[in-house]
């Protein structure tokens, strides 16, 4: 287990990876392109590449708990294999990493040197607060982006 939230998971489609990726590249935006283009097909910013894509589902508000999505496509007799990995984004991880330490920091400062234990209990309580904030939202981000992952993919069909 790490300390930085992540998730990964495998999927099998019933569709051929080339299906696949044309089924994202149809609902994913270019993340350079302005935000003028506000299709509402569309449901992820990012790339797609030959076999792979890096995309996060697109929002129209402010989200640091928001996943990017990471995935690679291998083709079987069957289908396809769907890799994906969920991270964090690099400054939500800045963020995270650095309240984290700070509130744990300061609670050892408590502990030691002024010997104030009442101030050291609140300090690492607002760091497992910190973390457990954070890895409810990421773990609900996942699932709204697992959510329109298969809704893009359109299994079923």
């Amino acid at each position: 287990m790490t300390l930085i939230p992540h998730k990964n998971e495998t999927l099998v489609a019933p569709i051929t990876a080339l299906q696949a990726l044309s089924r994202l590249s149809l609902v994913t935006q270019p993340a350079g392109l302005s935000q003028s283009h506000k299709s509402p097909d569309i449901l992820f910013v990012g790339h797609i590449g030959k076999s792979s894509f890096r995309i996060s589902r697109k929002v129209n508000y402010p989200q640091n708990y928001l996943p990017i999505i990471k995935g690679k496509i291998e083709g079987s007799s069957r289908g396809c294999i769907i890799f994906i990995k969920y991270r964090l984004f690099f400054s939500s991880i800045l963020f995270f990493t650095f309240w984290t330490g700070m509130t744990m920091l300061i609670g050892l400062f408590f502990i030691f040197f002024p010997k104030e234990y009442g101030y050291a209990i609140i300090a690492f309580s607002s760091g497992v607060a910190n973390y457990v904030v954070t890895l409810l939202n990421f773990n609900k981000q996942v699932k709204l982006s697992r959510a329109a992952l298969d809704e893009a993919l359109n299994m079923s069909a």
